[in-house]
């Protein structure tokens, strides 16, 4: 079995959930820094009633008109919206939300993530959240136009995984390519990453590893850990690039160091091939004590099937080790224990590199 073989098995393909995560990174940085705020102080009852004060008319109306209204009571709604969707009182959150959507584009937005989320009320779909997104998309003039390109990549997840619209890998691709463009806003990074990822399937008529090795590119350039680590990956396995063993392990060590699981399973399974044993079991053996998957994932916003890989391949490498003796004791009882750690963790991975050490591989 050829290097490339080798690595595109282990390069695993996108899954349907591509992306399923917060759609604004920021949102979910200041939803975390308010939950704790809260932990520490629990002054949750003053900031909310402080937040109320704030969205009172100042203009002289009798009753708050969000289209007339030219005071701060919007950006106040907007606020104590925000509030109690990072508090999780969602049915709180909806109704102060819907109460601006018509003059606030960032209120829309996030009504339409409640409603892809499952936090909208009952009677609000998944239909109902591509119609408030498409209809982002056309406010190009809007003062918060900035959400727009989220808008654009969160109808292009719609698409790709037929939820609330009809499946559609070519307005996926769509939309995420205008989600990632640089043209007119920010790009989306998520939207590169998830193009990059798109272009890698095998067996579709989308698949083009010059694209898929131009979008990492373009994403990693932009701070995506995921795209940096496929990089290294496709550098380890001559995927779509020449093989570059120096480059790989370089760009796998960079996003390990960042937080990337499945790069720090790759870099183990690199030095192992290079016989470099004590490293690969040092790095193994700080893998191999991870466990909180949902954690990892929302501390490195990496998806949780690839933190899963990382550490299968990590604990497998690190039974192999304490088998054979390399660059730690040797110790048959803590092999066994990897070995099933790694199945449990990841059991296509831990099977796929069983079949390399059968057949002398690796």
């Amino acid at each position: 079995m050829s290097a490339n073989i080798i690595g595109e098995r282990l390069v695993a393909p996108v899954p349907q959930a591509l992306g399923a995560r917060e759609f604004m990174i920021e949102r979910l940085i200041l939803r975390d820094n308010t939950r704790e705020l809260l932990r520490q102080t629990g002054r949750e009852e003053e900031i909310e009633n402080d937040l109320l004060e704030l969205t009172e008319c100042e203009c002289g109306m009798n009753v708050y008109d969000p289209m007339k209204c030219k005071c701060r009571a919007c950006e106040g709604h907007f606020l104590l919206a925000q509030f109690f969707y990072d508090t999780e009182q969602y049915d709180k959150a909806w109704r102060w939300y819907s109460k601006i959507q018509n003059v606030d584009l960032r209120a829309l937005y996030q009504l339409a993530v409640m409603c892809f989320e499952g936090l909208a009320p009952k009677d609000f779909t998944a239909e109902n959240a591509y119609q408030m997104m498409l209809q982002i998309t056309l406010k190009e003039k809007d003062p918060h136009n900035f959400v727009i390109p989220y808008a654009e990549f969160h109808l292009g997840k719609a698409f790709f995984q037929g939820y609330g619209v009809q499946q559609s890998d070519e307005k996926a691709e769509n939309w995420w390519l205008l989600a990632a463009r640089d043209d007119i806003h920010k790009p989306v990074v998520e939207a590169q990453t998830a193009l990059a990822f798109f272009y890698s399937r095998k067996n579709t008529d989308f698949y083009n590893l010059n694209k898929a090795v131009y979008w990492h590119h373009q994403a990693a350039r932009n701070g995506s850990l995921e795209s940096l680590g496929a990089i290294g990956a496709m550098h380890l396995f001559g995927i779509g690039t020449n093989k570059d063993i120096n480059q790989a392990i370089d760009r796998l060590r960079q996003a390990s160091e960042r937080g990337n699981i499945y790069a720090m399973g790759l870099l183990v399974y690199a030095y192992y091939t290079r016989k470099l044993f004590t490293k690969a079991t040092d790095l193994a053996k700080r893998v191999s004590v991870l466990d909180n998957i949902d954690e990892l994932s929302r501390a490195s916003y990496c998806l949780p099937q690839y933190i899963q890989k990382g550490i299968a391949i990590s604990t497998f490498i690190l039974g192999r080790c304490y088998e054979l003796g390399h660059g730690i004791k040797k110790d048959p009882n803590q092999a066994i224990i990897m070995y099933k750690k790694s199945f449990q963790y990841d059991a296509d991975s831990c099977q796929l590199l069983q079949d390399y050490l059968t057949h002398e591989k690796i």
